[in-house]
């Protein structure tokens, strides 16, 4: 199994919040897997929602671009 400092530098790597990181160790220490594991998955939740916001700025430049061609 993982230590708790290769999982607190992965979990900070991955762009996770301090108060995620918080939680997890809490849940790591008392040997609570399975709410860790629902920890994990919240922070990859949040990374994808980063990931369709910046999608969406990706598309309105794209927009943006093929309508200053036009023209």
């Amino acid at each position: 199994m993982i230590d708790w400092e290769s999982m607190k530098n992965r979990m900070t790597d991955a762009g996770c919040s301090e108060t995620a990181i918080q939680r997890a160790e809490l849940l790591f220490r008392d040997g609570r897997a399975d709410d860790l594991i629902r920890c994990l998955r919240s922070c990859r939740c949040d990374a994808l929602e980063e990931i369709h916001e910046k999608q969406k700025r990706l598309d309105r430049l794209d927009m943006l671009i093929r309508e200053t061609k036009k023209s």
